[in-house]
């Protein structure tokens, strides 16, 4: 929120009123988090596997959760498959991936899916539900 009201009358060209937050791990929690407690001007996020925070359930908010596959979330972190389908979520899992690999540093294979994944939901186009991501 600081970060908003701050750059918000700095920067008066960009449109502070629709972000997109993206995280990774505890990246993911903060942003999801951070929607859970209010803030409007959210319109997106993007996860990579974070593992505490609900994702928020509402149709004012697109939710990409990019998920590896060696842990699981928290119970109630994702969305079921009735609330994927009302609030039109869509949560990959990408199979054999690693936690710790989702970054720059991670396999070329993986970080190739991940740039994949977010090109295709930025460009709007669907994902599948339960969706299984491996070109290994």
């Amino acid at each position: 929120m600081f970060i908003h009201d701050y750059f918000k009358p700095k920067f008066t060209t960009f449109d502070f009123e629709h972000i997109l937050l993206i995280g990774h791990s505890n990246g993911g929690d903060i942003s999801a988090w951070l929607i859970n407690h209010g803030a409007k001007f959210v319109n997106q996020i993007i996860t990579l596997d974070h593992r505490r925070v609900p994702l928020p359930r509402s149709l004012d908010v697109k939710v990409l959760s990019i998920r590896a596959s060696d842990f699981p979330a928290d119970k109630g972190v994702l969305p079921s498959r009735t609330e994927k389908h009302k609030y039109q979520d869509c949560v990959v899992t990408i199979a054999s991936a690693k936690h710790n690999d989702m970054t720059d540093e991670g396999p070329s294979w993986l970080t190739d899916k991940i740039a994949q994944i977010l090109a295709d939901h930025l460009a709007g186009i669907p994902c599948l539900e339960n969706e299984k991501a491996n070109d290994q």
